[in-house]
């Protein structure tokens, strides 16, 4: 049994360094504004930071793979990405992704059906969406209700600025997403003018979180970025970062 423990220890001790020995963190994100954007050709945004963070902390350099949504999935899925963030957990989801305790954002800001002033649409209640063409984000889980529904016509777009170009088009009647990730993708002029919000909304906080493939070499260090998260959470050090980035992307002109 000595002999045994003596070799299992080695063995993790051989993996661990052929790992550093890569140096890398693959993390598979998409521009999702203020969490990442692009800014003079730099990937920049709090989810940037807490990878820096993260990848710091045990030693690995990241290096950042764009993607649409549905594309960082696979990519996380397959093993050819090792992390990726903003994720629900599910029970399908947890097949492929090791999700890292606790969740790194607890999200209070509700999901709005956008409309166009000019169609005048009423979506006061949930059923008031079974004749419209909802359009939705490719691989993404929205609420319970939502994502179980069979009477409701979805089409599955590839990103968010999809969405806000089937709308102006009028390809689509509606679709859901959080009012700060569609400000950024309108000037304000046009927002105002055209976008509108349902009374409907779904307002319960949920719960996003950093995955890591389970088919990545990183995997075991679940458990140590856990820890480091859930101390980073504790002290306020994510907090700091969020609110850095919070000041830094409102006070950029480009951003209003």
């Amino acid at each position: 049994m000595k002999y045994f423990c003596c070799f299992f220890f080695i063995i993790i001790g051989l993996f661990n360094c052929a790992v550093a020995a890569t140096g890398k963190l693959n993390v598979a994100v998409f521009l999702e504004p203020p969490y990442v954007d692009l800014v003079a050709n730099k990937l920049v945004g709090e989810n940037i930071d807490i990878i820096h963070l993260l990848a710091k902390s045990i030693g690995l350099k990241p290096v950042f793979l764009r993607c649409p949504p549905v594309r960082c999935l696979t990519m996380v899925k397959q093993g050819q990405a090792d992390m990726i963030l903003g994720l629900s957990k599910s029970s399908p989801r947890e097949q492929h992704f090791i999700f890292i305790n606790p969740p790194y954002l607890l999200q209070h800001q509700p999901l709005r059906f956008f409309t166009l002033k000019a169609d005048n649409l009423t979506i006061k209640k949930f059923s008031d969406l079974t004749p419209l063409l909802v359009g939705t984000l490719r691989g993404a889980l929205y609420f319970p209700l939502f994502d179980e529904s069979q009477l409701i016509k979805k089409i599955e777009l590839t990103s968010r600025q999809q969405l806000v170009k089937m709308l102006l088009k009028g390809r689509i009647d509606t679709f859901l997403e959080r009012e700060e990730t569609v400000l950024p993708l309108l000037s304000t002029a046009e927002y105002q003018n055209k976008f509108s919000m349902a009374n409907y909304q779904y307002n319960k906080p949920m719960n996003s979180y950093i995955a890591i493939s389970r088919q990545s070499k990183i995997k075991h260090y679940a458990n140590e970025l856990s820890q480091v998260l859930s101390k980073a959470i504790s002290d306020g050090t994510i907090e700091k970062i969020r609110t850095k980035n919070r000041n830094q992307y409102l006070n950029n002109p480009t951003n209003k």
